[in-house]
């Protein structure tokens, strides 16, 4: 990774108060790197691009997270919830997606950066079966938030959340998210290195 995207990354984590998990998040990216360029884990971009996009946009979701376990739903390359379980370490999450390719890679992610706390799985939302419910079940994969929570509401815990990672929020995407049953708060999140808007749709019993 080059210095400009090493500095940004660095400032970032300072600015979330999470710079004592730097050595841990650069082993990550390092990682995310060497299979991006044989298996394409995430859309290519540059070192900056991967900061600035996923790594501390990523990390921007955690002052939402409360409770334990989580779920992160259509993990892809651990985007969020590996990252939110190497800063989180006392919280337990489980990384669910359907492609194999990078169910492997998080498996390899949590072997080689020690976490405790971590599981991937390769299998469909439609048909997990958890082990319990969950606190928080998150996810930047979907287009609609109201697809997201008919997927999941039901490993929800009564006093859970489910949280789905935005940028712009169209007035037809909130409408169907009040539609769901479940009570809409709307928050702005703060993500460094981001120019857009970006805005975490909270959804609870």
């Amino acid at each position: 990774m080059n210095q400009q995207a090493q500095q940004a990354l660095h400032d970032g984590l300072e600015e979330l108060g999470l710079v004592d998990h730097e050595t841990t998040i650069l082993n990550y990216i390092g990682l995310l790197q060497r299979w991006n360029s044989a298996y394409n884990l995430v859309a290519a971009t540059d070192d900056l691009g991967l900061v600035n996009r996923h790594v501390l946009d990523c990390l921007a979701a955690r002052e939402f997270i409360h409770g334990s376990p989580c779920l992160d739903v259509g993990s892809g390359a651990g985007l969020p919830g590996l990252l939110l379980a190497v800063t989180m370490p006392a919280t337990e999450w489980v990384l669910l997606d359907a492609n194999g390719k990078k169910v492997r890679f998080c498996v390899q992610a949590i072997r080689e950066l020690g976490l405790k706390n971590a599981r991937a799985l390769q299998e469909r939302i439609e048909s997990f079966r958890a082990e319990s419910c969950y606190m928080t079940i998150i996810s930047r994969a979907y287009s609609q938030a109201a697809d997201f929570v008919q997927s999941t509401k039901h490993l929800l815990c009564d006093e859970g959340q489910i949280l789905a990672m935005k940028a712009h929020i169209a007035g037809e995407e909130r409408a169907r998210a009040e539609a769901t049953g479940l009570k809409l708060d709307i928050k702005s999140m703060y993500a460094p290195g981001q120019t857009g808007e970006r805005q975490m749709m909270i959804l609870r019993k």
